[in-house]
């Protein structure tokens, strides 16, 4: 049987200072990464959490992306996924839709399974959350028309204040009903919604069969917060703590995810290494990675 197998975001190995991914990689114990593609499908720098990081391959026509797949080859790391920054709020969603057609292109070309996708990420207006499914739904049906005979999956991330509500994933995955179309599931990101810590286990056990990639982080509430309905983003950033510190249980997690069949990565994202100097960043990380293969080995 598959056994799930830890995995880290390119821009956070670059982000806690080493010089190159594969150094990273290495460094860490690691040889699976999340590998972030821009809208050109060229080397780029790369924005999050306000932290600037120069990321990425020239993946854009056949000898490119050969070329990586020697480089991936040799150096013995492969992406386990694809992230894109897409946005389907924006004012051009054929430009949207033409980046993810792209990507899937490229997927299927370097042998990735999965993609990363955002449902709306700038909230122009106010209006029903069920609105914003239905948009969503209208836009995935098409997607996998026009992507049709592609094996790659897209996997929308609980993220922000759209794809975060219970609401729009009951209604998109029930209206979709697609083995394409599954959740990136981050386990920080219902919490810092503002969901009560019991609610978000359930929630990752509710969703747990429709899992096709995970971002994993933490956040560490005072105990009078910890089971209340915040308002989304509440203290954050600063509740934000390493893997192995924060509220949510990872064993339960991984127990979840097992029971469920899941094989897949377990991809760390931890964003409170931007509380840490540059010099603690690396070992908080190495702990976020052993605590998480431990997991998988116990479980």
């Amino acid at each position: 049987m598959s056994k799930m197998y830890v995995a880290v975001r390119d821009f956070t190995v670059i982000w806690v200072g080493y010089e190159d991914l594969v150094k990273g990689l290495k460094d860490l114990g690691l040889n699976r990464y999340e590998m972030y593609v821009n809208k050109t499908l060229t080397q780029d720098t790369y924005e999050d959490m306000g932290h600037v990081v120069k990321l990425g391959f020239n993946l854009r026509n056949a000898n490119e992306r050969k070329e990586f797949l020697e480089f991936s080859k040799n150096a013995g790391v492969k992406p386990c996924t694809i992230l894109l920054e897409n946005d389907f709020a924006s004012e051009n969603l054929e430009e949207e839709l033409d980046y993810i057609k792209k990507a899937t292109q490229l997927a299927d070309g370097i042998g990735v399974e999965v993609i990363r996708i955002n449902s709306h990420m700038q909230i122009r207006e106010e209006k029903p959350v069920e609105e914003y499914a239905k948009h969503f739904v209208e836009i995935m049906k098409r997607l996998l028309r026009e992507t049709k005979g592609s094996s790659v999956a897209y996997a929308v991330e609980n993220h922000g204040y759209v794809s975060n509500d219970e609401r729009f994933l009951d209604y998109a995955f029930k209206e979709i009903n697609d083995e394409r179309v599954g959740l990136t599931l981050d386990t920080g990101n219902f919490y810092w919604y503002g969901y009560p810590l019991s609610k978000v286990h359930e929630l990752i056990e509710k969703y747990a069969k429709l899992v096709k990639h995970t971002h994993l982080k933490n956040l560490k509430y005072p105990v009078a917060k910890r089971e209340r309905q915040r308002l989304p983003g509440e203290d954050f950033p600063q509740v934000g703590v390493p893997l192995y510190e924060g509220d949510i249980e990872f064993r339960r997690v991984v127990q979840v995810l097992r029971k469920a069949g899941y094989t897949g990565d377990l991809t760390i994202e931890d964003e409170s290494l931007g509380k840490y100097t540059r010099e603690e960043r690396k070992a908080v990380l190495k702990k976020d990675v052993e605590f998480i293969k431990k997991l998988i080995s116990e479980t």
